[in-house]
């Protein structure tokens, strides 16, 4: 399976579902399935799984705080699905086309990009009708959009982004066996970072790449290979209530 995904909740609300983890298969996007422990999802036994009511699109959705966010199959929506009650929120992402080939990055798979650390939920998707890159930041309990980054980075030209710390990094590849992280944006601070790390895709063929700020690990999905990479990094100044810093976003208005 190339474009699956697998995920852990980085603020679950009890240490049982700290422990669970979570599968998508592309070919079944009417269902999430669900893994009680390390153990079961070993032996890809699942302990429970869900049908979506709203199928899900691509494979870089997320689970956090008890919920499964995702892309509504072949529409401009994200939808919030509550694990423990089965209800959902929705919201329209602004401007956003997905009945053209504008997708995110060279493996051409999501428009939607979700990353989840400290700061909370955000999202990467293309700008429309340009190679610019959108970040946007929700407040997960209204399901309202607290601001939009729009970014001079073509898209189309990366592997694949995520968030870590309020900070988007970018890959430069997920087919190349070694590759680097050269483009690192501050997202709060507006501030381009002198990076170059190392990233490797074993199997050369990474279509997911999420963080999992819980504990601290890259998680991907490489050519239906589960893999973890563990984060080592500098705090970037303080981190906390950095929502409280948004200003007006000129996207919406443009």
């Amino acid at each position: 399976m190339i474009y699956g995904s697998w995920m852990k909740d980085s603020s679950p609300s009890n240490d049982a579902d700290g422990e669970k983890y979570w599968i998508t298969n592309e070919h079944e996007p009417s269902k999430l399935y669900e893994f009680d422990n390390k153990n079961v999802f070993r032996k890809s036994n699942a302990t429970r799984t869900y049908k979506l009511e709203i199928p899900f699109q691509g494979n870089a959705h997320v689970i956090y705080n008890g919920s499964f966010y995702y892309q509504a199959l072949g529409k401009p929506k994200i939808i919030r699905y509550f694990l423990n009650n089965e209800s959902k929120m929705e919201i329209g992402v602004p401007k956003l086309n997905v009945t053209n080939e504008n997708y995110l990055y060279k493996t051409e798979n999501n428009y939607l990009d979700f990353s989840v650390d400290d700061n909370g939920l955000w999202v990467v998707f293309p700008v429309p009708d340009a190679n610019n890159t959108a970040v946007m930041k929700i407040d997960i309990s209204s399901m309202q959009i607290q601001y939009i980054w729009n970014i001079s980075i073509d898209h189309h030209l990366v592997g694949e982004m995520f968030v870590v710390c309020g900070v988007l990094y970018a890959i430069d590849s997920v087919t190349e066996r070694n590759t680097r992280i050269r483009f690192a944006l501050d997202l709060y601070n507006n501030r381009l970072l002198d990076i170059n790390l190392s990233f490797t895709n074993p199997f050369s063929r990474t279509t997911m790449v999420g963080y999992n700020h819980r504990n601290k690990e890259l998680f991907s999905w490489d050519k239906g290979n589960q893999l973890t990479y563990p984060i080592r990094y500098n705090e970037i100044g303080n981190y906390t209530n950095r929502d409280d810093i948004l200003e007006h976003n000129e996207f919406l208005n443009k």
